[in-house]
């Protein structure tokens, strides 16, 4: 069973699902977010592990997922939603598929960052330091006092853990344009 998906393994994943679904005539909406849409959506990383998500109807895409796992050879968690303990009422996605039983959504960058800095401290995740560099860079973000605002446009701030907040006003250059390294949480 392969623990890393290419861009064009999660693309053919989730063609299937959108097959599954058409034969059960189920329509599924999926709202990718994490290392799915780092990897997608802004070229980011060279593979993930899974696909998070938010998905509707939740019992008939989790369904034909598990149907899609078992005809592909990938783990069960292949797409998961294990991501919505970071999701925010506020979170913004944009269109990124339009399949025929399936839409797809990917987080906009701003809830990206937003949530890999969530996640940096108090998840498990394997890159949001590099994520959160690439993103800074992405949005052209300099000051911490922009990434700051961009965070409260999704979380209330003391949402954040503050070894979280720390490590990015460690990540963003100092008054002379020297970074400092982030250290770990």
């Amino acid at each position: 069973m392969r623990s890393a998906l290419s861009k064009n393994d999660i693309l053919r994943l989730l063609h299937a699902l959108n097959d599954e679904l058409r034969v059960a005539g189920v329509k599924g909406h999926v709202q990718m977010a994490g290392g799915a849409v780092m990897y997608l959506a802004f070229d980011a990383c060279a593979s993930t592990r899974d696909v998070g998500v938010l998905f509707k109807p939740s019992v008939a895409v989790l369904s034909a997922a598990l149907r899609v796992a078992a005809k592909e050879g990938v783990r069960d968690t292949w797409l998961n939603d294990a991501v919505k303990r970071y999701v925010s009422d506020r979170g913004s996605f944009e269109p990124y598929l339009e399949l025929s039983n399936l839409k797809i959504f990917c987080a906009s960058a701003e809830y990206m960052l937003a949530m890999k800095c969530l996640a940096m401290c108090i998840g498990e995740g394997d890159h949001d330091e590099e994520d959160i560099r690439y993103l800074l860079r992405n949005l052209n973000i300099q000051r911490y006092t922009d990434a700051e605002e961009i965070l409260g446009r999704y979380y209330a701030l003391e949402a954040f853990p503050e070894p979280a907040l720390a490590a990015l006003r460690e990540l963003l250059p100092d008054r002379l344009g020297r970074s400092v390294p982030c250290r770990p949480c």
